[in-house]
């Protein structure tokens, strides 16, 4: 073989190398580009489910602190229900006792009817029917 061919026969390895580096390196690129665009739709896929998964429990949160509030004023307005009924309550139990205390202290005052059971005891006994 002649040097002619020699440097021939290097130059065509040389551009088949080349050849084989370019196809390699479009491969691989070819590879990284579908690495990157399936990570981006997995990424993708993952951001829209966290965001549905987030909206389900905003939603929840809500729905749950609607409820509490509902049950919150509910119970404030037992209570204060509660509190006027033991008011009166109260009011009926002070009025009963001034009424017996007055009595008490002035039995012939006939300003204030008698109540039943609380007259003052009569002072002499009279019989319908006597045995002499």
């Amino acid at each position: 073989m002649t040097n002619q061919q020699l440097v021939g026969s290097g130059n065509w390895m040389m551009d088949e190398t080349d050849q084989a580096i370019e196809r390699k390196i479009i491969s691989v690129s070819r590879c990284l580009l579908w690495t990157v665009q399936d990570t981006v739709n997995f990424g993708t896929e993952t951001a829209a489910a966290l965001k549905a998964q987030v909206v389900n429990e905003l939603d929840s949160i809500h729905f749950s602190i609607k409820k509490a509030s509902q049950l919150v004023k509910e119970l404030g307005r037992q209570v204060a229900t509660d509190k006027c009924i033991m008011a009166l309550l109260f009011l009926i139990v002070v009025g009963v006792i001034a009424i017996i205390i007055v009595k008490l202290v002035n039995p012939n005052n006939k300003d204030i009817r008698d109540i039943p059971g609380l007259a003052p005891p009569a002072m002499t006994r009279k019989l319908l029917w006597s045995a002499s």
